[in-house]
């Protein structure tokens, strides 16, 4: 088993089959996922059976809160774009937010991906943070945010008054590595707690603008049967379309989360 550093954040993984991974082949995985925060798997033939089983590496599957799963495996989220005018991913966002312990991790699986365009952008946050102006660490030190799933609900046909938010910190610490994450998402940050709205506005921009630098970030071009896993808690991720009426079909689960610190 081979780790290939591609960028600010993820690593290729040569040498492994999913399906038989030992136990200290497992120890390995999970260290070099600490590490990196996104891993790419290549052609890995998984069932939807076999992809739950794997997931199982990196936490307990779990059942989207607004989006339903699939027929007999609610755990599992097919998601397919025919069109543009299906694309509804377009923001740089960590996954499910709006709960009060967000997944940790997420796994998106290619079944069927368009030879052009749908790639997928992952930025470091530790970086993000890491390299954040002084001034704005120290004024938003201890500051949480809202989340909210309002667009979710929306967007899946539910109504606005089953809507909820929670409250998050801006600046996330690793449960197990310690490291701090820059953690305002576009999708469902509704502002900066203690703040006027104006000033919740321009600091959040600043804080978007930031998160999805350039210099933080890897572009994944997707092959069919690409298991791309990542840390939920230190990566944000932005679905690109370009790919026309061309069909884009994956499977995603999350796994348990914790809640943010």
């Amino acid at each position: 088993m081979k780790f290939n550093q591609l960028g600010p954040v993820g690593a290729e993984v040569s040498g492994v089959n999913l399906k038989g991974l030992t136990g200290s082949q497992i120890k390995h995985v999970k260290k070099a996922f600490l590490r990196y925060n996104v891993l790419i798997f290549r052609n890995q033939d998984l069932s939807p059976a076999e992809f739950k089983k794997v997931s199982n590496i990196w936490g307990a599957p779990t059942i989207h809160p607004v989006f339903k799963g699939m027929d007999g495996y609610p755990e599992i989220i097919e998601i397919k774009n025919f069109g543009e005018k299906y694309h509804t991913n377009a923001h740089w966002h960590s996954d499910v937010t709006f709960e009060k312990e967000p997944p940790d991790t997420t796994l998106l699986y290619s079944l069927e991906v368009p030879d052009e365009g749908g790639d997928t952008l992952f930025s470091n946050q530790h970086l993000a943070y890491e390299e954040l102006d002084n001034g704005i660490k120290t004024s938003l030190k201890g500051r949480t945010a809202e989340h909210s799933n309002l667009g979710v609900v929306l967007l899946s046909g539910g109504k606005a008054k089953d809507a909820k938010t929670v409250d998050h910190p801006i600046f996330r610490t690793h449960p197990e590595t310690g490291k701090k994450a820059l953690y305002v998402t576009e999708a469902f940050v509704r502002s900066i707690n203690g703040l006027s709205d104006e000033e919740s506005r321009e600091l959040l921009s600043k804080l978007y603008e930031q998160a999805s630098k350039l210099k933080f970030i890897y572009r994944h071009k997707w092959s069919n049967k690409d298991l791309v896993v990542w840390d939920n808690r230190s990566v944000q991720h932005f679905a690109e379309h370009g790919y026309g009426d061309k069909i884009r079909n994956m499977l995603r689960i999350t796994t348990s989360g914790s809640k943010p610190f």
